[in-house]
């Protein structure tokens, strides 16, 4: 399993507006984090629609966060960017492709359990610790 480039800027876009604490401009966002302003701006627009940060109009305009940095784990950008997180289609209910042996399949239930511990793992990390972490490095 490997997140899409849009997890990664999305973060990166959270982590940003984190540290700013004000509205912020799409041109400064995407200065600071090095990504182009085109995939940023698709990349808000996804975080925007799951009341992550808010956009704001006009000459002042940008982005800020909806939420505390506290209140925003791993967990809650990937839902927003990864489409779907399961490390296999068994694991995804009410998909057309999901196995109809997973009842009877060996492997299912430890799939099960790999993953709740990955979803566990990536909900028990917040941007707000991440941001602390980054903090105590030395530079």
């Amino acid at each position: 399993m490997q997140l899409t480039r849009t997890t990664d800027y999305a973060i990166r876009i959270i982590m940003y507006l984190s540290k700013t604490r004000r509205v912020t401009s799409a041109g400064e966002i995407a200065g600071q984090i090095g990504i182009a302003k085109k995939s940023l701006l698709a990349t808000a627009n996804k975080l925007r629609s799951a009341r992550l940060i808010a956009g704001h109009m006009g000459v002042s305009g940008g982005y800020s966060l909806m939420r505390r940095p506290e209140d925003i784990s791993l967990l809650d950008i990937m839902e927003v960017t990864e489409g779907s997180i399961k490390i296999n289609h068994c694991l995804e209910h009410g998909k057309i492709n999901s196995c109809f042996l997973s009842e009877y399949c060996p492997v299912h239930e430890f799939y099960c359990d790999l993953q709740k511990k990955l979803e566990e793992s990536f909900a028990s990390v917040t941007i707000r610790q991440l941001l602390d972490r980054a903090a105590k490095k030395p530079e």
